[in-house]
């Protein structure tokens, strides 16, 4: 790790702390975690294997911290998510949160920085410490989440 590193981009900022990776929502133009949609009859590992993967297209590797979600949340759907299809007779979103350890490989995302490719649904992403995730993060956003992270 190099102590001097200030590339929010680098698995290296930040070293002496536990870093957490969030992505810019292309839609939204709000920091979070990573979300993917579960779909009838796809298990929590196949779900988070598929999104790790379009991310990363399984250039590195990563550790999760079991088979359990650390925490889930509830919310309604947004006005453009209530326009789709595929969410008609659904009342709206619940999303699990699992953590997981870089394993080995060197970090690579496949993350759009232009708004012209659209094969993401991301256009941005850090790895930030928990000490910076208000920085990043809606104060409704950062109350959910601070207490299941960790600095180290």
């Amino acid at each position: 790790m190099d102590p001097k590193c200030q590339d929010k981009r680098s698995l290296h900022y930040a070293g002496e702390d536990r870093v957490y990776l969030l992505v810019k929502n292309r839609y939204t133009n709000e920091w979070e975690f990573p979300i993917t949609k579960l779909y009838i009859g796809q298990s929590f590992f196949r779900a988070k294997y598929n999104l790790f993967t379009n991310l990363t297209e399984n250039k590195w590797r990563i550790k999760f911290f079991g088979s359990s979600p650390l925490l889930h949340t509830l919310r309604e759907f947004t006005p453009i998510e209530k326009e789709d299809k595929l969410n008609t007779d659904l009342k709206g979103v619940r999303t699990y949160w699992f953590g997981a350890h870089h394993w080995r490989g060197i970090p690579e995302m496949v993350i759009s920085d232009t708004q012209d490719n659209q094969d993401s649904d991301y256009i941005d992403w850090s790895w930030v410490p928990k000490r910076q995730l208000n920085e990043y993060f809606s104060k409704e956003y950062y109350d959910v989440f601070i207490d299941v992270c960790k600095t180290r």
